[in-house]
């Protein structure tokens, strides 16, 4: 199109949200008629005619309709795409055509209206003040952490000679009854914590010293708002018989214990070893922490304008991960509003965020270079169990490089960061 026969142009209804007014020249519009009615007439057929012999006029009268929609979407398309390549605009949102006038012999207008991210300034980031927290590693630190592997390598055995304590696995049978219509419940052998936090309090009441053999009875009246709709707003009377008792055993902190649970040389290995991994994960703490107060420093002193589309995409990203990892089986409407609004905010957080981080790379010089990507599929690889060859087979037939790049290129903004804010 040239510059003279152009007249489209660009509206800014906001800093995300843009329009442009296509008119694009009646001649265009025509040629563009002309090829696709030769297309239709060299392939449609009419009663009377051999395929593709059936005169022009007669094809344009009785698809005239469908031939103009077909330019649309030949034209429309095409011209925004120059408009856009021009502008240097890109949309993140599916463009909308609006008000589309079109008559022949008279050139073809319409309002396209579509998102685009938002440009913004940022401010002094070298300038931003985080405090300083404490990395160091308690002895109190390594003796939580010893317990965790000693309870990680704890065993259960069989116990007999005593009843049922808190904390031990019980192997039982329970059977349910209904106290008013008295109809049973099959019976059920599970396995049981007692004492759980979970359990019915007269469950963990009824096992408290029972030993093996040894049946014992138990009520419990379920609220109507129960869980499990089965037993909600019923009594039931249970029938519990302790088959075997386990105790739970943890071992003795030992340089047996310290080999058996790892390549360690002994208990002093083991505890070295265990410092030094809690100081590299409060090293690392550390430093998200303080990549997050500074990127909520800089949010704060920019004026930025998220893409409704972009939020609500990331928005339900985020939703259906929150409801997966629930796996509630129902949801209340109320339970269900506060997650939607929780999974906004997060989004617009992280979008905020990914923004900020992708303009401070800009404005450093900061790229991801091929080294970068090998050492990530190297730690992939390593993380997995698996080749190198065999990740970066994967990455690329799942299409996740630029998903790497990204998360690259975001790390080495943050370490960019952490390195040059002002640390009091």
């Amino acid at each position: 199109m040239s510059e003279e026969a152009k007249k489209s142009r660009l509206i800014d209804r906001s800093p995300s949200r843009k329009e442009i007014e296509l008119e694009i020249p009646a001649e265009e519009v025509e040629t563009e008629y002309e090829r696709i009615l030769g297309d239709y007439a060299g392939r449609v057929k009419i009663a009377g005619f051999r395929k593709g012999h059936a005169p022009r006029d007669l094809v344009k009268s009785l698809f005239d309709h469908d031939i103009v929609h077909d330019a649309y979407d030949v034209l429309i398309p095409r011209s925004l795409d120059q408009e856009l390549k021009a502008l240097r605009l890109e949309p993140v949102s599916a463009p909308v055509v609006r008000d589309l006038d079109y008559e022949p012999g008279r050139p073809l207008r319409c309002t396209v209206a579509f998102e685009v991210l938002p440009e913004f300034d940022l401010p002094d980031y070298r300038a931003i003040q985080v405090p300083r927290r404490p990395a160091a590693v308690e002895e109190a630190d390594i003796a939580k952490a010893l317990e965790e592997i000693r309870a990680g390598a704890a065993e259960y055995v069989p116990v007999s000679g005593r009843g049922v304590a808190e904390g031990d696995y019980v192997v039982a049978e329970i059977q349910g009854k209904d106290a008013k219509t008295r109809r049973l419940l099959p019976v059920e052998k599970s396995v049981i914590l007692a004492g759980h936090a979970d359990n019915e309090s007269a469950l963990n009441e009824a096992l408290r010293g029972q030993k093996p053999g040894e049946e014992r009875v138990f009520r419990v009246s379920y609220g109507k708002d129960h869980a499990n709709k089965r037993v909600a707003g019923r009594d039931f009377e249970y029938r519990l018989k302790v088959s075997e008792i386990k105790e739970k055993r943890v071992p003795e902190l030992s340089d047996e214990f310290a080999k058996s649970v790892g390549d360690y040389a002994g208990l002093d290995d083991l505890k070295g070893r265990v410092r030094a991994e809690l100081a590299e994960s409060r090293e690392r703490a550390n430093r998200s922490a303080a990549a997050s107060e500074v990127l909520g420093a800089i949010a704060k002193q920019v004026s930025l304008e998220l893409p409704d589309s972009v939020v609500e995409k990331e928005a339900l990203a985020i939703l259906k991960r929150s409801l997966e990892a629930a796996r509630a089986p129902r949801i209340s409407a109320q339970a269900l509003d506060e997650l939607k609004t929780r999974a906004r905010r997060q989004a617009a957080e992280r979008l905020t965020n990914r923004l900020i981080l992708e303009k401070i790379a800009r404005q450093e010089g900061l790229e991801v270079r091929e080294e970068d990507i090998q050492g990530e599929i190297r730690s992939l690889a390593q993380a997995n169990k698996v080749s190198e060859s065999a990740v970066a087979q994967a990455v690329e037939r799942e299409g996740r490089m630029d998903e790497i790049r990204e998360t690259l290129l975001i790390r080495k903004t943050v370490d960019f960061l952490i390195k040059n804010v002002i640390i009091n």
